[in-house]
């Protein structure tokens, strides 16, 4: 009986031993599959992002060929056409994902990069323009003034060095060019609301989280539209001074402060005395503006003779279509008006960023927008505006330094999408093609 009853204990023992272990096994094995089941996901996910990633920097490539090819062969018939190419490489697949460019203008949406010089360059901005802006005061004005200029002397409302290193935590002006947006929320006085509005991460483009009233920041109408604040209409980034630029022809500008007479001839199809006389007036302190006001041969009976111990011969005044060409293929690298301008493109430009340009005649930049709307096409040369009535040579000169028909800088925002699982990468890439190959001066991954 007892010999009995201890098998009996021992065939229990065994039982339970061996349920314990087969327990303890499905235990291990069941964390092991959740530790495979997380690492596969991990993997899925890692996977996802890396194929969104390389969509979005595709995206980005896509722009840049499409403005290399444009610098190189531009049209020379429509000064949309880098719109258009630049929309025709703004969306497309690469291995299982999908990418996008898209940007934000006038409050509507578009694809492809966005032109910087449709806004106005905050380091170019007098005071006057500045107050222009919505909520902005003169002690504002003056320090964003003050922020920029290379000096330590205060404007009358404004702040230098001793203002910002007596603050809680102290940094110093730039007394320099600001060099994004951001930078303009350094300034005393300057609100970081005020600056972007609803476009908080400064991407041009409306996220979900900026268009959902009250339930995430940053406060919004959840209108369906973008108000980006100040950033609607204003940039840092289009002073490039990376380079000279192209010309419509396709090779680097000339400096005029350099160039032969022989090799602006060949350029700007002048004669020789024309050339000789445009390199004269630009040895004697001359700038760009003057050759769009004032007649070439009262220029060269104004300054030295062309050839010396000989009479000087009358010189042949530029026609428009050369004054076109000596803009858009030569510049003076020290003249105020020469290639570190940050100039807006009359021709990406709405009609409300202009009304912020104040030293533009109210009445003449409504002409040009009516004018550049009635155009297919667009405004290809500065001298095209000479067709609008109110527009005279006189009147070119004097908007010269702010307007212009050419962009080298945009700014891409490509979000690439893994079509598995929807997990989107977005990149944005300010974009310069100042020189060749195009430089990407700056980069962002969010």
């Amino acid at each position: 009986m007892s010999r009995r009853m201890g098998t009996r204990r021992r065939t229990g023992f065994a039982t339970f031993l061996v349920l314990w272990t087969v327990a303890l096994a499905a235990i291990v094995l069941a964390g092991l599959q959740s530790v495979a089941h997380k690492q596969a996901a991990a993997g899925r996910l890692a996977a996802a992002r890396t194929r969104a990633w390389w969509a979005a920097r595709g995206a980005i490539e896509a722009q840049i060929a499409a403005l290399t090819a444009d610098t190189l062969s531009s049209s020379t018939t429509s000064a949309l056409a880098i719109r258009d190419d630049l929309a025709t490489a703004a969306r497309g697949r690469l291995f299982k994902a999908a990418y996008a460019v898209q940007h934000s203008s006038a409050q509507q949406f578009g694809d492809g990069a966005l032109d910087a010089h449709s806004r106005i360059n905050i380091n170019t901005m007098s005071k006057e323009s500045l107050l222009a802006l919505r909520d902005i005061d003169e002690e504002t004005a003056d320090a964003i003034i003050d922020w920029i200029d290379d000096d330590d002397e205060p404007e009358e409302h404004g702040a230098e060095e001793g203002q910002y290193t007596s603050q809680k935590y102290s940094y110093k002006p730039r007394n320099g060019p600001m060099r994004s947006l951001r930078e303009l929320e350094l300034v005393i006085g300057v609100r970081a609301e005020t600056v972007r509005g609803e476009d908080w991460n400064l991407n041009g483009l409306l996220d979900p989280g900026e268009d959902d009233g009250e339930l995430s920041w940053p406060p919004d109408n959840a209108d369906g539209r973008l108000d980006a604040g100040w950033s609607e209409f204003l940039t840092a980034i289009s002073d490039d001074g990376v380079g000279p630029g192209y010309g419509p022809s396709g090779q680097p500008r000339l400096d005029l402060a350099t160039a032969s007479a022989d090799d602006l001839a060949a350029r700007i199809k002048v004669d020789k005395s024309q050339a000789e006389a445009i390199v004269n007036h630009v040895s004697g302190g001359g700038t760009m503006s003057d050759f769009i006001d004032t007649d070439l041969s009262t220029m060269a009976t104004a300054g030295a003779t062309l050839l010396t111990g000989q009479q000087q011969s009358r010189v042949a005044d530029l026609t428009t279509d050369q004054i076109g060409s000596l803009l858009d293929e030569a510049y003076l690298p020290d003249d105020s008006l020469g290639p570190r301008t940050g100039k807006v493109n009359i021709n990406s430009v709405d009609q409300k960023t202009l009304e912020y340009l104040v030293e533009i005649d109210a009445g003449v930049a409504d002409a040009i927008i009516s004018e550049r709307n009635a155009r297919s096409d667009g405004f290809v040369r500065l001298v095209d505006l000479l067709a609008i009535p109110s527009v005279s040579r006189e009147v070119l000169a004097e908007i010269h330094p702010y307007l212009d028909v050419h962009s080298r800088v945009f700014v891409a925002t490509a979000r690439g999408r893994d079509e598995a699982s929807g997990l989107e990468v977005e990149i944005q890439a300010v974009l310069d093609r100042s020189t060749i190959p195009v430089v990407i001066r700056d980069l962002i991954v969010r």
